[in-house]
């Protein structure tokens, strides 16, 4: 791709230095960028910075483009594999004072990795898939992540994947139901003046782009649904800063007021 923008992981520590309410995150961290022990315990530092506001969100990726250029082309075609590893390893750091494991992408004998998270047990977790529903359900239900992150879904697709996720928390006689999840959508944002296109051409429709009779009218879609938490994206160029921080307002004090 191209254009000017900074890269997340190392971005975390700067704005947790400058915002002291607002949680902080990457959505999402393709695991097989970044070493399973390394990545936890940056993590664990990240919460540090910020007194306990940080999220995690992991998936496997998707794009062989980016493996290539992240070196990690050796990975593609077992990086759901890596994945899981990473939960694992993550997890166990976090929970213990000494932690070891033997994986195929990390194997360590029983040592520390110093600081652990503020949040206790751990920092919330999501977990990011974009394909099969059954496979990101049974990693949630398996590893008692707190939610799922798709992208440009459709307010079907949210049911579809909510449903799923349902049935395997119940499959698998899980303590955790869904309505305790997070059910969460990577969509780009912005109110426009005039009326989109909103027929359902699935994710080459924008549904957050629109005016904000429209935006209204598909939060409530997702909310009936059963999304919890929208995550917008900006617009990433040709809208100026202001444009979308006026948009972020209207967000907030016009438009979530009138989401029943």
């Amino acid at each position: 791709s191209r254009g000017e923008y900074l890269q997340g992981p190392p971005l975390i520590p700067y704005l947790a230095a400058k915002t002291k309410k607002v949680r902080l995150g990457v959505s999402i961290i393709v695991t097989a960028f970044r070493a399973p022990a390394v990545m936890a315990a940056e993590v664990a530092t990240w919460d540090q910075l910020s007194a306990g506001r940080i999220n995690v969100a992991v998936g496997a990726g998707w794009m062989p483009e980016e493996f290539q250029a992240a070196g990690a082309a050796h990975i593609y075609k077992k990086r759901n594999k890596h994945v899981v590893e990473t939960i694992e390893v993550m997890q166990g750091i976090w929970g213990n004072e000494v932690f070891e494991y033997d994986g195929e992408f990390a194997s360590f004998a029983k040592c520390g990795f110093g600081a652990k998270p503020v949040q206790k047990p751990r920092p919330p977790m999501f977990f990011s898939g974009l394909i099969k529903p059954e496979t990101s359900a049974k990693r949630i239900a398996k590893y008692g992540l707190d939610g799922w992150i798709g992208i440009m879904d459709t307010p079907e697709a949210i049911t579809t994947w909510r449903t799923a996720i349902k049935e395997e928390l119940e499959k698998i006689e899980s303590p955790q139901t869904v309505d305790q999840l997070e059910i969460s959508s990577m969509m780009p944002f912005e109110i426009t003046k005039e009326e989109t296109d909103q027929t359902p051409n699935g994710k080459l429709t924008p549904t957050m782009v629109g005016t904000a009779d429209q935006i209204t009218d598909n939060l409530r879609k997702y909310k009936e649904a059963g999304m919890t938490m929208p995550m917008l994206w900006p617009p990433f160029s040709g809208t100026p800063t202001e444009k979308t921080i006026d948009d972020m307002r209207q967000l907030k004090h016009d438009i979530l007021p009138n989401i029943a």
